[in-house]
């Protein structure tokens, strides 16, 4: 079942990622004034497009993550292969309050950056606390994307990798145990791009 999900994942993900043609059919009748001769031509002209507008700057946030945390993440070209990003979350469940950060580096292969096929480093840290437990759990990951304008500004991302977690929980009640291994991730992210 998990392989069914990544490979339909991963299928849509190139698909929507495919470069645009357009197809034009064409017919002319030119009439020669002097000699009264007709010509009649018919043409199709196919035609790639591609998207090149330069992007410096997205901001994004993760609407799947709303189930846990309020974010938004801000990134940045420092050249043509890599951007650099960090974000801010807090909790949205009541009785949990705190903070989270991230930061991450997308590396863009083509050299098309904010666009495309992108491999993304990167950490976080939480520190959360509800009734007597605190958690402060950070995480190292590794994230394979694909980043895509449907508008000129409109951002939509798509990403899957795997985190790891480790941190420490204070819990004088023992509700929770070691806070320490790998987890998958998934991204969605919807934002603008200037």
């Amino acid at each position: 079942m998990k392989t069914t999900i990544l490979i339909l994942l991963l299928t849509s993900m190139f698909s929507i990622s495919t470069m645009g043609q357009d197809k034009t059919d064409e017919s002319r009748l030119t009439v020669n004034k002097a000699t009264g001769d007709t010509t009649y031509t018919e043409s199709v002209i196919v035609s790639s497009t591609e998207d090149i507008t330069p992007r410096n700057a997205m901001i994004v946030i993760n609407p799947l993550k709303f189930l846990l945390f309020y974010n938004i993440s801000y990134f940045h070209k420092i050249s043509d292969n890599a951007v650099v990003g960090g974000g801010f979350q807090i909790p949205t469940l009541s009785g949990l309050d705190g903070f989270g950060v991230n930061a991450e580096v997308r590396f863009y292969p083509s050299g098309n950056n904010l666009r495309g096929f992108y491999v993304a480093p990167n950490f976080s840290f939480n520190h959360l606390t509800g009734g007597d437990v605190s958690t402060s759990p950070a995480s190292l990951g590794l994230l394979i994307g694909w980043q895509w304008f449907p508008g000129d500004q409109f951002a939509m991302g798509l990403g899957i990798g795997v985190d790891y977690y480790f941190g420490s929980v204070k819990d004088e009640n023992e509700n929770f145990g070691s806070y320490n291994g790998s987890a998958p991730a998934l991204r969605f992210d919807i934002g603008y791009a200037w």
